[in-house]
C-alpha cells in the first residue's frame, strides 16, 4: 500500500476517533453545552477523552499497516523455508524507517517467481524492508533469496540478494 494511503488512512481514523471520543464523553455527561451530534461544546474530560481516542485510533491503523506486516516479514525471516526467487517488478511504495542501528530502510513492493525446492514455480506479490542503500540492486531479473510459509506459500519476505548470501 502506497504511504499517503497510510497517511489519509491515519489521518480519518484521528478524526473519527476524536468525534466519537467526544460524543463517548458528551453520553457520560462530561460535556457542557454540547448538542447531539453537530455542536460540540466544553467539557475537559470529553476533550481529554476525544483526544486520547484519536491518538488510540491513528495508533491503530499504524499497527495495522505498519508494524503488523513488519512483525509477519520478522516471523517469516526467523522460521520461514528458504527458496529462490527471481524479481519480476520491484517499485517503491513511498514508505521507510529507520531500524535500530539507525540505517535507513524503504518499503519495497515486489512481483516475484518463486522456485521453492522440491516445487513448482509460482508467483506471489509481497512487499518488504530493504536497506535504502541497497533499493537500486532489485531490478527485475534479480535472484533473491526468500523465506516463505510452507502453510501459505503466498507469505513470502525477502531474505537477501542471492549474490551477496553466504556460501
Amino acid at each position: 500500500m502506497r504511504a499517503w494511503v497510510i497517511v489519509v488512512l491515519a489521518i480519518v481514523a484521528g478524526v473519527v476517533g476524536a468525534w466519537l471520543g467526544y460524543w463517548a464523553g458528551h453520553a457520560l455527561g462530561w460535556t457542557t453545552n454540547a448538542v447531539w451530534p453537530q455542536q460540540i461544546g466544553g467539557g475537559d474530560r470529553a476533550i481529554l477523552l476525544s483526544i486520547l481516542v484519536s491518538f488510540a485510533s491513528v495508533m491503530a491503523v499504524a499497527w495495522w499497516f505498519v508494524g503488523r506486516p513488519l512483525r509477519r516479514e520478522r516471523r517469516l525471516l526467523a522460521t520461514g523455508r528458504l527458496a529462490h526467487a527471481t524479481v519480476r517488478k520491484a517499485w517503491p511504495t513511498g514508505l521507510s524507517a529507520r531500524d535500530a542501528a539507525g540505517k535507513t530502510r524503504k518499503q519495497l513492493g515486489f512481483e516475484l517467481e518463486v522456485h521453492p525446492n522440491g516445487g513448482g514455480a509460482y508467483t506471489v506479490h509481497t512487499t518488504d524492508m530493504v536497506d535504502a542503500a541497497a533499493v537500486d540492486a532489485f531490478a527485475p531479473g534479480v535472484e533473491v533469496n526468500v523465506r516463505y510459509d510452507p502453510a501459505h506459500p503466498e507469505r513470502v519476505a525477502v531474505e537477501s540478494l542471492a549474490a551477496l548470501s553466504p556460501a
